[in-house]
């Protein structure tokens, strides 16, 4: 059997506004499995009213994630001590 290939070159913003909202979940399903975006997006709902500190927390905290090799052994124990305090 032949066999062909395509390209197609297809805008992202046409591409998101074109899928459902089932499409869009599975989309971010994956961008999570990925390692894209943080698993935290999963099961929130943007439209949820966050008091102004606790939205800010949250985006800082995101940050942090990011930088994990930067921290210094002292901010990585500072880090463990707060998470002992609450857990």
């Amino acid at each position: 059997m032949p066999e062909f290939e395509s390209y197609v070159d297809v805008d992202v913003d046409e591409f998101v506004s074109s899928c459902s909202k089932r499409e869009i979940q599975e989309l971010i399903e994956c961008l999570v499995e990925e390692g894209y975006l943080p698993k935290n997006v999963i099961g929130t709902n943007p439209t949820e009213n966050l008091g102004t500190y606790e939205s800010d927390f949250n985006e800082n905290l995101d940050k942090l994630k990011e930088k994990y090799f930067l921290l210094s052994n002292e901010d990585e124990q500072v880090i463990q001590n707060i998470f002992k305090k609450y857990l």
